[in-house]
């Protein structure tokens, strides 16, 4: 997984592009996810509280990230990628 691209490195072979997503900015982290931007629910899948873990999509701050290329509050990109090297 990379962080901020939406497109692998030379000669590496892109599985999906998404969003970053990981725990409330107060929350206790417990790292980072890709989540595909195609990902759809479950069948027949519950939209109720069931105590399960909640994700939210990574914002980008100025300071912390160089301003441009990343844009202040937009949500991160990521790609997930293979090589066989």
């Amino acid at each position: 997984m990379i962080p901020g691209r939406t497109s692998c490195y030379s000669g590496w072979t892109m599985e999906y592009q998404g969003y970053l997503m990981g725990p409330y900015y107060n929350y206790h982290n417990k790292g980072y996810l890709c989540v595909n931007k195609l990902a759809e629910s479950l069948f027949n899948s519950s939209s109720g509280n069931e105590d399960g873990a909640v994700i939210y999509m990574t914002e980008g701050r100025c300071g912390s990230l160089k301003c441009p290329p990343y844009k202040n509050g937009a949500e991160l990109a990521c790609v997930v990628c293979s090589t066989t090297s």
